[in-house]
Protein backbone atom coordinates (compact mmCIF):
# COMPACT_ATOMS: atom_id res chain seq x y z
CA UNK A 1 0.00 0.00 0.00
CA UNK A 2 2.93 2.37 0.51
CA UNK A 3 3.47 2.36 -3.28
CA UNK A 4 0.13 4.06 -3.98
CA UNK A 5 -0.21 7.81 -4.31
CA UNK A 6 -1.54 9.78 -1.37
CA UNK A 7 -4.89 10.39 -3.06
CA UNK A 8 -5.23 6.69 -3.91
CA UNK A 9 -4.59 5.75 -0.28
CA UNK A 10 -7.18 8.26 0.93
CA UNK A 11 -9.66 6.89 -1.60
CA UNK A 12 -9.03 3.36 -0.36
CA UNK A 13 -9.91 4.37 3.17
CA UNK A 14 -13.12 6.01 2.00
CA UNK A 15 -14.56 3.26 -0.19
CA UNK A 16 -12.46 0.10 0.30
CA UNK A 17 -11.66 -0.10 -3.46
CA UNK A 18 -14.07 -2.87 -4.50
CA UNK A 19 -12.17 -5.60 -2.63
CA UNK A 20 -9.01 -5.40 -4.76
CA UNK A 21 -5.75 -6.75 -3.37
CA UNK A 22 -2.86 -4.39 -2.66
CA UNK A 23 -1.06 -5.74 -5.74
CA UNK A 24 -4.07 -5.14 -7.99
CA UNK A 25 -4.39 -1.60 -6.66
CA UNK A 26 -0.69 -1.00 -7.25
CA UNK A 27 -0.90 -2.31 -10.82
CA UNK A 28 -3.91 -0.10 -11.55
CA UNK A 29 -2.08 2.87 -10.09
CA UNK A 30 0.96 2.20 -12.28
CA UNK A 31 -1.15 1.73 -15.43
CA UNK A 32 -3.01 5.01 -14.75
CA UNK A 33 0.19 6.94 -14.17
CA UNK A 34 2.10 5.44 -17.10
CA UNK A 35 -0.87 6.03 -19.43
CA UNK A 36 -1.01 9.66 -18.35
CA UNK A 37 2.77 10.07 -18.59
CA UNK A 38 3.03 8.52 -22.06
CA UNK A 39 0.11 10.53 -23.43
CA UNK A 40 1.53 13.85 -22.24
CA UNK A 41 3.60 15.72 -24.81
CA UNK A 42 6.94 16.99 -23.61
CA UNK A 43 6.83 20.71 -22.95
CA UNK A 44 3.14 20.81 -21.98
CA UNK A 45 3.78 20.78 -18.21
CA UNK A 46 5.30 24.15 -17.26
CA UNK A 47 6.70 22.99 -13.90
CA UNK A 48 8.51 20.01 -15.51
CA UNK A 49 9.37 20.81 -19.15
CA UNK A 50 10.82 17.33 -19.77
CA UNK A 51 7.71 15.50 -18.43
CA UNK A 52 6.07 13.36 -21.12
CA UNK A 53 7.26 12.13 -24.47
CA UNK A 54 8.26 13.93 -27.63
CA UNK A 55 5.70 14.25 -30.41
CA UNK A 56 5.52 10.80 -31.96
CA UNK A 57 2.79 11.23 -34.58
CA UNK A 58 5.37 10.75 -37.35
CA UNK A 59 6.47 7.44 -35.83
CA UNK A 60 2.99 6.03 -36.47
CA UNK A 61 3.38 6.61 -40.20
CA UNK A 62 6.91 5.32 -40.73
CA UNK A 63 8.09 2.53 -38.49
CA UNK A 64 11.74 2.60 -39.41
CA UNK A 65 14.25 0.70 -37.31
CA UNK A 66 15.84 3.99 -36.29
CA UNK A 67 12.56 5.61 -35.18
CA UNK A 68 11.55 2.50 -33.23
CA UNK A 69 14.93 2.37 -31.48
CA UNK A 70 14.64 6.05 -30.55
CA UNK A 71 11.12 5.57 -29.20
CA UNK A 72 12.25 2.56 -27.12
CA UNK A 73 14.99 4.68 -25.57
CA UNK A 74 12.52 7.49 -24.98
CA UNK A 75 10.09 5.16 -23.20
CA UNK A 76 12.82 3.74 -20.95
CA UNK A 77 14.18 7.18 -20.10
CA UNK A 78 10.86 8.78 -19.26
CA UNK A 79 9.58 5.81 -17.24
CA UNK A 80 12.78 5.54 -15.20
CA UNK A 81 12.77 9.28 -14.55
CA UNK A 82 9.09 9.85 -13.72
CA UNK A 83 7.94 6.53 -12.26
CA UNK A 84 10.20 5.99 -9.24
CA UNK A 85 8.28 2.90 -8.11
CA UNK A 86 9.72 0.99 -11.08
CA UNK A 87 13.31 -0.12 -11.55
CA UNK A 88 15.19 -2.14 -14.17
CA UNK A 89 12.88 -0.88 -16.91
CA UNK A 90 13.34 -2.68 -20.23
CA UNK A 91 11.39 -1.90 -23.40
CA UNK A 92 11.24 -4.18 -26.44
CA UNK A 93 9.52 -3.63 -29.77
CA UNK A 94 7.11 -6.45 -30.60
CA UNK A 95 6.06 -6.42 -34.26
CA UNK A 96 2.33 -7.02 -34.66
CA UNK A 97 1.30 -7.37 -38.32
CA UNK A 98 -2.30 -7.88 -37.14
CA UNK A 99 -2.37 -4.27 -35.86
CA UNK A 100 -1.63 -2.01 -38.85
CA UNK A 101 -0.37 1.56 -38.35
CA UNK A 102 0.56 0.85 -34.74
CA UNK A 103 3.74 0.05 -32.86
CA UNK A 104 3.56 -2.32 -29.92
CA UNK A 105 6.17 -2.34 -27.17
CA UNK A 106 6.57 -4.72 -24.24
CA UNK A 107 7.67 -3.06 -21.03
CA UNK A 108 9.17 -5.12 -18.23
CA UNK A 109 10.12 -3.60 -14.91
CA UNK A 110 10.74 -4.52 -11.29
CA UNK A 111 8.92 -3.14 -8.29
CA UNK A 112 9.74 -3.50 -4.62
CA UNK A 113 6.82 -4.52 -2.45
CA UNK A 114 6.42 -5.79 1.08
CA UNK A 115 6.77 -9.28 -0.44
CA UNK A 116 10.10 -8.47 -2.12
CA UNK A 117 10.95 -7.47 -5.64
CA UNK A 118 8.42 -8.48 -8.27
CA UNK A 119 8.38 -8.23 -12.05
CA UNK A 120 5.63 -6.45 -13.94
CA UNK A 121 4.93 -6.56 -17.66
CA UNK A 122 2.94 -4.07 -19.69
CA UNK A 123 2.02 -3.84 -23.34
CA UNK A 124 2.13 -0.38 -24.85
CA UNK A 125 0.53 0.35 -28.20
CA UNK A 126 1.29 3.54 -30.08
CA UNK A 127 -1.23 4.24 -32.83
CA UNK A 128 -0.92 6.45 -35.91
CA UNK A 129 -2.45 9.43 -34.07
CA UNK A 130 0.26 9.37 -31.41
CA UNK A 131 -2.09 8.00 -28.73
CA UNK A 132 -0.49 5.50 -26.35
CA UNK A 133 -2.55 2.70 -24.82
CA UNK A 134 -1.23 0.60 -21.96
CA UNK A 135 -2.42 -2.66 -20.49
CA UNK A 136 -1.08 -5.37 -18.24
CA UNK A 137 0.80 -5.35 -15.01
CA UNK A 138 1.21 -8.91 -13.74
CA UNK A 139 4.08 -11.11 -14.75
Amino acid sequence: MQNLTLLERIGMLENKRDGLTDRQQLERSLVRHLTSLLNTRRGSVPIAPDYGIADVTDLGRSFTEESITEFKKELERIIMHYEPRLSRVRVEYTPRPDVPLSAVFAIEAAISTEYGEQTLQFETMLDATGMVRLKGGSA
